[in-house]
């Protein structure tokens, strides 16, 4: 008698095109991070706060060179696990590493949600005051429920809801950058120029935009999303690496524009003494956006923003 094979898996239907994706892509790396962010690149780098967004970027460029060459040849689902599997081998090492980045993530995957969840409800916090210490933590523990109900859908119905929210930030990016060109009060530079170090050695200045940039880097983690959904793009060897590149590029954009708007109205010393008089507890920075658009526009319009932002 002979053995009968294990059936093969079938293959996942590929249906998202490049839009999708990089829609998709987009809306994972934008979340919540840019807006809480902000206050605290400020913080650290001083006028200098737009460097550390270019240094976050140019690691992230050079590291989805990597994503969208191994999206390219093994357009498959799963990503870092299949990669994995592939470089070290099926039966070797590639089945311990495999393992390890599974049970890694799940260890660091709940952090970054856990992190998005928090930053949603300190800006819940501009719209309803949580003075009770339970309070913020019954907010993000319920958007992380709602967001397991929202993503249990078709992958069609994800990537529709997917373009939705990601028209959604772009609109409310627009907005803010708008409000930038009509209502600006203090000049930003984008490139340190002499004297502007804020006191501090080159030695130190350097320290201070590395932690920055740990902290921008945060905000464009997201870029390789396509490459765990390898199985369901069309034509991934050429989406792939275009919704990655595409994602990168376009959320660096809109991440200079949006900390070059809101510090062109809220300057970065304003940040700094919210900061220094709160001595480590919450203040007005942590929904400086909020507070950017009270300014140009009126309580009802920063309402409207801190809606848009959750």
């Amino acid at each position: 008698m002979q053995p009968v094979a294990a059936p093969s898996a079938a293959p996942l239907p590929r249906r998202l095109g490049l839009l999708p994706a990089t829609a998709l892509n987009m809306i994972d790396m934008v979340g919540i991070g840019p807006f809480v962010t902000l206050p605290l690149v400020m913080g650290m780098m001083g006028p200098n706060f737009l460097l550390a967004w270019l240094v976050g970027a140019g690691l992230a460029l050079v590291d989805g060179l990597i994503w969208s060459e191994l999206g390219a040849a093994y357009p498959e689902a799963g990503g870092s696990y299949r990669f994995l599997k592939l470089a070290y081998g099926e039966r070797s090492w590639g089945r311990l590493l495999s393992f390890l980045y599974v049970w890694q993530t799940l260890v660091q995957a709940p952090l970054v949600l856990a992190s998005g969840a928090i930053g949603f409800a300190q800006y819940v916090g501009y719209l309803v005051p949580m003075d009770a210490w339970w309070q913020p933590k019954a907010v993000a523990g319920g958007i992380v429920l709602l967001l397991i109900v929202l993503l249990y859908r078709r992958i069609e119905d994800i990537g529709r809801l997917g373009v939705v929210l990601w028209v959604c930030v772009l609109g409310l990016m627009g907005w803010l950058i708008v409000g930038r060109l009509t209502h600006a009060r203090h000049p930003v530079a984008c490139l340190p120029a002499a004297g502007d170090s804020v006191g501090l050695p080159g030695l130190l200045l350097s320290a201070a935009l590395g932690q920055a940039a740990v902290k921008t880097i945060y905000s464009y983690l997201g870029y390789y999303n396509v490459c765990h959904l390898g199985g369901e793009i069309k034509n991934p060897a050429r989406n792939n690496p275009r919704a990655i590149f595409l994602s990168i590029l376009g959320i660096m954009a809109l991440y200079l524009a949006l900390n070059w708007a809101v510090g062109s109205v809220v300057s970065w010393q304003e940040v700094r003494g919210w900061q220094a008089a709160a001595g480590g507890a919450p203040d007005k920075s942590q929904f400086i956006v909020s507070v950017f658009v009270e300014r140009l526009y009126g309580p009802l319009a920063a309402q409207i923003a801190t809606g848009l932002v959750l």
